[in-house]
């Protein structure tokens, strides 16, 4: 109940808040959603491939290496520092940044070719 209290008065801030976060307490749904106390963000700065309706198999199995991933790093973590940052994405969900011992998940995951970097606007396609 404190995680939830605790991010619900994030999500009311107007400006970046940083809370750290038990690694149990988060879910991650794919390698930029996750999911904490029934509240889901959207982790910027990067893009993993879909595994919720992919166009290729492809993009499927690269979706689900980087789920898988990002759920081990969060998971070894033990604590995973949350910056919630003002204002929601268009399907409703907050907008966060992960660090897993000081560096963000989405430099990790893009080092090890799961994702690529993005910033909004049209995405590249996965499918070869």
């Amino acid at each position: 109940m404190k995680v939830l209290s605790t991010l619900l008065f994030i999500l009311s801030a107007s400006f970046a808040l940083a809370a750290p976060v038990s690694s149990g307490d988060i879910y991650m749904i794919d390698g930029d959603t996750a999911d904490i106390g029934g509240q889901r963000f959207r982790l910027v700065g990067y893009d993993t491939p879909e595994t919720y309706k992919p166009k290729c198999g492809y993009e499927k199995a690269l979706g689900t290496e980087a789920t898988k991933r990002a759920r081990q790093l969060v998971d070894n973590a033990g604590r995973v520092e949350v910056v919630v940052l003002p204002g929601r994405d268009k399907y409703g969900r907050g907008l966060a940044r992960f660090y897993v011992a000081g560096v963000d998940l989405g430099e990790i995951l893009i080092s090890e070719g799961l994702a690529r970097s993005y910033n909004g606007g049209r995405r590249s396609s996965w499918c070869k």
